[in-house]
Parts: C-alpha cells; structure tokens; sequence
C-alpha cells in the first residue's frame, strides 16, 4: 500500500505539498481579484451638497480688526481646512465689548473694555449635513463652541463656532 506523502513530501508520490499551497493562494488571490471588480457594486461618490449657515464670534477685537472685515470676504482655517475657503461673510454685526469683572467688594458685574469690540459674522458655506454633522468642504466639521483660529485677506483672529443652521 502506497503512503499518502512520500519520503521526499510529494503528495501520492507525484506533487508537492507546498506546491498545493502556492496554487491555492494564487486561487484565492485570483478570486479576491474577481470580488473586488466583477460582484462588489461600485459606491457612490456623489452627495448632494446644501447651503450651510453658520455664525462665529469674535472676542475683544480693537477696530483695526473690526474694519478688516468686509461682506463678501472668505473665510479660511489653515490649520484644518486645506487652504480651502470655510465660508464667505454674509453680515457683520459689531457690539462694544463687555467682560465679567469682579469687584473689589466681591459681587462679579458685566462691564464695559474700552476700545474692544465684540464681532459676529454671518457665514454660508457650501457643505454636507449628515447625522447631525455639519461638513464644508467634505472634510471640515462645524461645530458648536469650538474656537479655532480664522483668517481673512486682511485679517487673523481667533473665534468660537456660536450657531450653525442648513
């Protein structure tokens, strides 16, 4: 009677073991191959984007900051937008600026910083909303209280993210 694998590792005497394994990978390789481009459907890049509307506010700026800003203006986060545009200046609206102080006698009162102003611009944004998730372009996430560091031709300044709406 004939032993399954010989002396040498042949199979039935006539075929190696590790030649079996090197068919069987390229067979699964061929088969992922055939998968991945005959049987899987191929997934949709296209979504739909929407106007995306969303305000930041600016904190104790002097007034060279406040007439660097104009309407019509965009908007860019360096750090995480990819030199991209966040939003374009829809409307700006400047108040004089007013901090908590404490007093002297302990009780915490507003009070106004002379030669500060406080500035919130109006933002629209070309972007996705998806899951309660504001994107602009695809990748950069507005979200609520977030203060990021802005920029505009003219101007740099720090913000936080005050109201987002589609």
């Amino acid at each position: 009677m004939k032993r399954i694998i010989d002396q040498n590792g042949r199979l039935f005497g006539k075929i190696s073991i590790i030649d079996i394994l090197f068919i069987l990978v390229v067979a699964a390789v061929c088969a992922a191959f055939y998968v991945k481009f005959n049987v899987l459907d191929v997934t949709s890049k296209a979504v739909d984007t929407v106007p995306v509307t969303y305000s930041i506010t600016i904190s104790g700026v002097r007034d060279y900051t406040v007439n660097s800003l104009q309407v019509g203006d965009l908007l860019y986060d360096n750090d995480n937008s990819g030199g991209q545009p966040v939003g374009k200046i829809t409307y700006i609206s400047v108040q004089d600026a007013v901090r908590t102080v404490e007093k002297t006698d302990g009780t915490i009162v507003n009070g106004p910083v002379e030669g500060c102003y406080d500035v919130t611009l109006t933002l629209i944004a070309e972007g996705i909303v998806s899951g309660g998730r504001y994107l602009v372009n695809r990748t950069y996430d507005i979200n609520m209280n977030s203060e990021r560091i802005f920029n505009t031709k003219y101007a740099v300044f720090t913000a936080t993210i005050t109201g987002v709406s589609s």
